[in-house]
């Protein structure tokens, strides 16, 4: 089961990595980077349908989801988020693509810890020894101080990622592929 929680992560990100170089090319790179993506969805799309119901019988996480069904709203989300994808896929729309891939990406994601909630690293042991939201939360000292480091280093961080993009906001061309400039 883990493994297949591996793969079905790599799969998502390496369509969404396709797409952002579907987005960010032209040519014939745009065009492979497009086929790359729409491809591997075909596979994602099935490790994801196998990940679902290897689920229910590997975990606990849907017992969250039975309690308070409206939940199921999530990885419906996720699904049609990723059916959305390769429709998107289909009409060249990278952009969208893209954006709808962060979403299967952000809702898969949060499928796994509302199944999980309130335990973060649940134990195969005894339910009591596992790590929940309540036991292994910080001091209020601690707390504080990640405040302040906050404070200061997230600007820094977004700063930072804000002159990365900039730097590399250009389409990449046949002609960068094929220049021995290096940067």
């Amino acid at each position: 089961y883990g493994i297949l929680g591996g793969v079905l992560f790599v799969l998502l990100f390496l369509v969404h990595g396709a797409l952002w170089l579907a987005v960010k090319s032209t040519g014939e790179l745009k065009n492979r980077a497009g086929k790359v993506a729409s491809g591997i969805w075909w596979f994602l799309f099935v490790v994801a349908g196998v990940f679902l119901i290897a689920t229910w019988f590997e975990t606990t996480l849907y017992q969250n989801y039975l309690k308070i069904p409206i939940l199921f709203v999530i990885p419906l989300i996720t699904l049609l988020a990723l059916v959305t994808t390769k429709l998107l896929i289909s009409t060249a729309s990278w952009w969208k693509a893209w954006f709808t891939s962060c979403a299967t990406i952000a809702s898969a994601t949060l499928f796994g810890v509302i199944g999980l909630y309130p335990n973060l690293f649940p134990s195969s042991l005894n339910p009591s020894y596992s790590l929940t939201v309540f036991n292994s939360s910080s001091s209020p000292l601690t707390l504080k101080i990640m405040l302040g480091v906050v404070v200061v280093f997230v600007p820094i961080v977004i700063l930072y990622q804000s002159w990365g993009y900039f730097l590399l906001k250009d389409e990449i061309t046949e002609n960068d592929l094929l220049s021995d400039e290096t940067y």
